[in-house]
Parts: structure tokens; C-alpha cells; sequence
């Protein structure tokens, strides 16, 4: 019967890990569940983000739909009316880049000269030198700091990378970004140089000459005026893009391209990298991009199976951002909850145990009592019956020699009591009382070892 304890101990806690397991399981989905709708929420407010910067630049090329020759002035006013440095951190520079054929070189230069006259800054000149089919020199930056000023009159259509973006965004009327590049800002304070580079990308939309016909790539190539020109800092576009979430439960990373490596990183929540964690510690060349950036790979903490990578379209171009949720990320609930059935269930699996295992326990005693009550009574029976036959034994043979006794006792005082004195009679009369009394005591004796 004590395996009775057992198979009870063994059902217990059975059910106590399966009631565990699907705990576990439904937090775990619960948790997945609020992940993905985190993610869902995130992916769509980076695609707000960069759709309002792109949106800010449609405006500026509003600017040349709505006037016959757009000023300096008019371009300053339009960055001061969006707010572009506190509404748009993340844009270091809205430019235009004016389309400038050769024979028009000089004239553009004179013009640019005009613009500037009267500013105490550096001649403003077309470069780099060289002759090119075309140019596209930078005509308006805002905001209109030192570093920026330096880029005026600098014809982007002459880097090859940035010009087989600026094609791209011609022939197909849209904005076009360029790859990961890296974007001159001021250097942070504290710094001993002037700029800083900071992971970025360019965004160009084609800006077409008023009235022309632009429904084919033909006539698009001819009626193009110039480009608006955004160089976005891929931190300022995208810190604070999830101030709804807690930075500390979700670690977000962006990279150009599928290759989620150090190289192609924009944008990372936490300085940590872990989404290309595994390929940057096990491969050669993971670790040699580790070595060589000194960036903390591999330090993930992250929940197994709460992450998620997909790509998004920004502008003609494929981001990777990848979404990995950290331990701060499960509620208290959810984190403590199967533990604490796993605990109640153990601990409940013992009492039933312990208490199955003293009523087992109360039984054999109660048993081995009773048995041993048997086992006493057939004692006391064969005892009985051993006391029933020596008293049988005992009176069987007393009564003999007493009825001899009496019985010649009563011979003499019936034959031979007129030779007998009368103290003769006495003594034979008392010899007959106790024989008498003697076979009474006999019964007596019988009849307690009956009882």
C-alpha cells in the first residue's frame, strides 16, 4: 500500500509540470502576441517618420511649382516655417541642387557670386573642377550654419554613387535614397575637430520645369530643373521614433540591406548589436569587423523567440530593422507567474503525500493491531480450552474419591449406626457435609472456567 503514496506523489507532480509547461506556454504566447503588436506599431511609426521627412521635401519642391524663381530668402523662409531644426532633427541639410549645363557654367557661377555678395563668407565657386556633361551644384542649404554654408556650389552629381541614385530618382519622378552613407555634422562638444561624420543616407527628388510633359522617361530627363537634396542623419531621423516604448525592454536596429552586419548599420537603440550576433562571434570576418569597430557584439540578453527582422522600403532603398525584445520586456506577471505554479504545484504534490502517506501509514498500524488482537485471542482461546480441560480433568477426578466418600459414609451411618456412640454419627455426618460442600465448590470451579 505504500505505493499508493507514491503513484499519488507520481500524479501530482505530473500534472504540476503539465500545468507549468502550458503556463509557461501561454505567457510565453501572451508575451509573443504583445511583441509582435510592439512591432507592428514600431515598423509603422518608422514609416511615419521617414514619410514626413520626404513629405517636407515635396513641400520645398511645392516652392518651385508656385513661384517663377525661387530666392534664398523664399528657401530660408520655408525651412524657419516647418521648423526644420526642431521639427525635422534628423534632416542636416534641405537643399537644392539646380541643373547646370556646360555652357551655362559661368553664368551660374556669376549667380551664385550675386546670391552671396554682401556675406562674410568664402567665395562660393562650382566644384570639384572638371568638365562634366552636366552639374548639379548646390543652389540653397538650410539650415544655413558653418558647416553647411561649405557645401554651396558643390555639384553632388559629380560623386558616381550618389549619381546613380540622382538617375534613378529622374527617370521615376519619386524620391530616391542613396546607401548607407555617412552625413557631415557638427562635432559634439568637447571635440577637438570642427565636423563629425555620422551614419546617413542622401534622399533626392527630381524637381521638373513647370508646364513640360513628364509622363515618359524621355521627357523627364529633358524637363528636369534640379533636385531637392535631404541628408538625413539616420540617428536624428529615428531617435525617438518609439518614445511610446520603453528603450530598456525592446533593443531596435536598422541596417541597410539584408546583411546585418557592423558595416551596414544606421541606426542602433542601445549600442549593443545582436542581430547579427551570431555571424559577427563565430565567423573570421565577424570578428575581425569586431576588432575593428570596437562595438559590443554578442551581449544579447534577449528572450528566446521574441525577436523579429523584416525589411521596409525607404525611398527606393531596403532596410533591415530588426527588433529584439530584452528581459525588462516580460511584465512581472508573466515572468513570475509560471514559477510560481511550478512552487504551488510542488508544494501541494508533497502535502498530498504526506498525506496520503501518514493514512497509509494509520492503516497498517490499525491492521498490525488487529492482527495481533487475532493472533491474542487465539491465544486466549487455546488457553481457555487448555484451562477448560485441566478443570474438566480436575473435577472428573475429585469427584470420584468424594462420591466414595460420601457414599461409604453414608453406609456406615445407615448399617452400622447402632454400634456407632452418637460423637461417631457426628464425625461421619460431617465427613459427608464437606464432601458435600466440596463437590458444590467443584461446580463452581466449572462454571468459572466456562465464564
Amino acid at each position: 500500500r505504500m505505493a499508493v503514496a507514491y503513484a499519488v506523489l507520481l500524479i501530482a507532480l505530473v500534472l504540476t509540470f503539465l500545468a507549468y509547461h502550458y503556463v509557461r506556454q501561454d505567457v510565453e504566447d501572451a508575451a509573443r502576441y504583445r511583441f509582435s503588436e510592439t512591432v507592428l506599431a514600431a515598423r509603422g511609426a518608422i514609416e511615419n517618420q521617414m514619410g514626413s521627412y520626404v513629405d517636407a521635401m515635396f513641400g520645398a519642391r511645392a516652392l518651385f511649382y508656385a513661384s517663377d524663381s525661387v530666392e534664398m530668402e523664399e528657401w530660408s523662409g520655408y525651412a524657419h516655417g516647418i521648423n526644420l531644426t526642431e521639427r525635422y532633427e534628423g534632416m542636416r541639410v534641405l537643399g537644392y541642387a539646380k541643373r547646370v549645363v556646360p555652357e551655362d557654367r559661368d553664368e551660374f557661377a556669376e549667380e551664385l557670386s550675386q546670391t552671396f555678395d554682401g556675406m562674410s563668407l568664402p567665395e562660393p565657386e562650382l566644384r570639384p573642377e572638371g568638365e562634366r556633361s552636366v552639374y548639379f551644384p548646390m543652389t540653397f542649404v538650410e539650415p544655413f550654419d558653418e558647416v553647411n554654408q561649405r557645401l554651396v556650389g558643390y555639384d553632388v552629381y559629380s560623386n558616381p554613387a550618389y549619381q546613380a541614385v540622382m538617375d534613378r530618382a529622374r527617370d521615376t519622378g519619386e524620391a530616391e535614397a542613396t546607401r548607407k552613407a555617412y552625413v557631415l555634422t557638427e562635432a559634439p562638444s568637447g571635440s577637438r575637430a570642427d565636423l563629425a561624420l555620422s551614419p546617413g543616407f542622401v534622399v533626392y527628388l527630381p524637381v521638373y520645369n513647370e508646364g513640360e510633359p513628364i509622363s515618359t522617361v524621355a521627357q523627364r530627363r529633358r524637363a528636369l530643373q534640379g533636385f531637392v537634396v535631404g541628408s538625413l542623419e539616420a540617428e536624428g531621423l529615428l531617435r525617438g521614433t518609439l518614445e511610446t516604448f520603453d528603450p530598456s525592454s525592446i533593443d531596435f536596429e536598422v541596417y541597410d540591406g539584408e546583411d546585418l552586419t557592423p558595416k551596414n548599420l544606421l541606426y542602433d537603440e542601445d549600442g549593443v548589436l545582436r542581430a547579427g550576433e551570431a555571424q559577427a562571434t563565430t565567423t573570421p570576418i565577424g570578428m575581425m569587423i569586431r576588432e575593428a569597430t570596437g562595438l559590443p557584439i554578442g551581449e544579447s540578453e534577449a528572450l528566446p523567440g521574441l525577436s523579429d527582422s523584416g525589411q521596409l522600403n525607404m525611398s527606393g532603398q531596403e532596410w533591415e530593422v530588426y527588433f529584439e525584445a530584452l528581459p525588462e520586456f516580460r511584465t512581472d506577471n508573466e515572468s513570475n507567474l509560471p514559477l510560481f505554479v511550478l512552487l504551488s504545484g510542488l508544494a501541494v504534490s508533497l502535502l498530498l503525500f504526506g498525506v496520503t502517506l501518514m493514512l497509509v501509514r494509520s492503516r497498517l498500524r490499525a491492521e498490525l493491531a488487529s492482527q495481533e488482537l487475532e493472533d491474542a485471542n487465539r491465544e486466549l482461546e487455546a488457553t481457555n480450552r487448555e484451562l477448560e480441560a485441566f478443570s474438566y480433568s480436575v473435577s472428573h477426578d475429585l469427584r470420584a474419591p468424594l462420591r466414595s466418600i460420601d457414599g461409604f459414609s453414608q453406609i456406615l451411618l445407615e448399617d452400622y449406626s447402632g454400634e456407632l456412640d452418637e460423637e461417631g454419627r457426628d464425625y461421619l455426618g460431617r465427613v459427608r457435609a464437606a464432601s458435600q460442600r466440596m463437590g458444590r465448590l467443584i461446580d463452581d470451579l466449572m462454571g468459572l472456567s466456562r465464564v
